[in-house]
């Protein structure tokens, strides 16, 4: 094994566009550049702004765009479309870049084809799963729990993931969902999500005066959400908690920072509809989409960052990235009890839970909170430790070496697949 392993990374999006799966990834081969490994990018027709043909350096990182093109407008024809453009762009990288691994990362309209364009090549293939597409699209209205929809997701998807070389899942709840859907556990690993603690560091940020007073949180205590808006991440149940806060607190703020990972507006809407139904217009601030830099100061100026993310089938597996960054800068957590969530925090060490869906729950918890100085820097003292010991990018990242070297060594790659393969196998 050399220091020239060429790593392709097939992603449904990245870097500028700012969400976690794209923090992630640029986290991974950016880190993985570091190590002395050679990564390169290629992304789906769902990257904004795409041009066929160009190559944006991100970092010093070739980034291979794929362009978009007329999809038909009628459900699996679309995704069908997509993942053959998708495929035939891969191609067309491997071809010019001769990587010696393909790592795939989800949804399965990325990993299926670049499984396809892997074994045509006779490349191993890693599939790193950080959601499960059946699950995410129930829970985003997409289509029912079981229904013909569903079971063609489900089947793509165990497709990609007992074909592929090694599988790697973000957190051990997601591990167990998919051990048996692989066809050797053993290639199951867990590499976490991260954070680099250096940049998210409270002490060096300095909040301008003018954002306090533009987001209105000057003088207040400050209670604070930062990610994107999906049903499943509770913001409603974040605003319904908020007159029980006022009541015992009325010098408190809610500021929630983010938007929707698309372009709709409609959960915007809603949320911004459900704060003027409950009279807090002048309690709550939206903040919008913001730079990435900007995150460091909603952070700076929570006294309280909260997740209350709701009790789902993507919930219960899955682990998000922006409760590390609030520990990493000191911030006391609170989260609801789901268990993906529990993996990030030690009850009363780390961070405070709260049920799943009890919004008067959550605001005895950050009442309690509001109410004790100490505890708070506590908490958020203990977090930026733990974070610094277990959730540091670079040791994280180092973890893909060890599976990149297993698959050097294999001498056995499976046959070239077929399309015509993949229907016999979807139901």
């Amino acid at each position: 094994m050399t220091h020239s392993l060429r790593v392709l990374h097939v992603l449904h999006n990245s870097l500028p566009l700012v969400c976690g799966y794209s923090i992630r990834s640029g986290a991974i081969v950016s880190h993985q550049r570091n190590q002395g490994l050679d990564p390169i990018v290629v992304t789906s027709s769902r990257q904004p702004d795409s041009v066929e043909g160009r190559v944006e350096y991100i970092d010093g990182i070739a980034h291979f765009r794929t362009g978009a093109h007329v999809e038909p407008n009628l459900p699996i024809l679309r995704e069908r479309a997509l993942m053959r453009h998708l495929q035939q762009r891969v191609e067309q990288v491997i071809d010019e870049t001769r990587p010696h691994i393909v790592h795939a990362h989800s949804p399965v309209l990325v990993g299926l084809p670049a499984l396809l364009a892997a074994r045509k090549y006779g490349l191993p293939f890693v599939y790193e799963i950080r959601d499960l597409w059946e699950n995410a699209s129930v829970d985003r209205g997409k289509f029912r729990y079981n229904s013909p929809l569903y079971r063609l997701a489900r089947g793509l998807e165990t497709y990609v993931l007992r074909r592929a070389d090694a599988v790697v899942t973000i957190c051990d709840a997601l591990r167990w969902d998919v051990t048996t859907r692989v066809s050797d556990p053993h290639r199951v690993y867990v590499v976490g999500n991260g954070v680099d603690a250096g940049a998210f560091d409270a002490s060096s940020v300095k909040v301008p005066d003018d954002l306090r007073r533009r987001w209105r949180v000057d003088g207040k205590r400050v209670i604070a959400y930062v990610g994107t808006f999906q049903p499943y991440e509770g913001l409603d149940l974040l605003i319904q908690s908020m007159p029980a806060i006022l009541a015992s607190a009325p010098n408190t703020h809610l500021l929630i920072v983010g938007g929707s990972a698309g372009e709709s507006t409609a959960v915007e809407q809603a949320l911004e509809a459900r704060v003027e139904s409950l009279a807090l217009g002048s309690h709550v601030t939206f903040t919008g989409r913001v730079p990435h830099s900007m995150v460091k100061s909603a952070y700076a100026i929570a006294d309280i960052v909260v997740c209350p993310r709701l009790l789902t089938r993507t919930t219960a597996l899955t682990t998000p990235l922006k409760p590390l960054e609030a520990m990493a800068m000191g911030r006391p957590l609170v989260i609801s009890d789901v268990p993906g969530m529990r993996e990030l925090v030690r009850e009363g060490y780390t961070g405070v839970t709260f049920p799943a869906g009890d919004a008067d729950a959550l605001a005895r918890v950050c009442l309690r909170l509001l109410g004790d100085t100490g505890l708070r820097r506590a908490l958020g003292q203990r977090a930026r430790v733990w974070v610094g010991e277990h959730r540091q990018w670079p040791t994280i990242v180092a973890r893909y070496r060890d599976i990149y070297n297993r698959l050097a060594e294999l001498t056995l790659f499976p046959e070239p697949v077929s399309d015509e393969e993949v229907a016999t196998v979807v139901h």
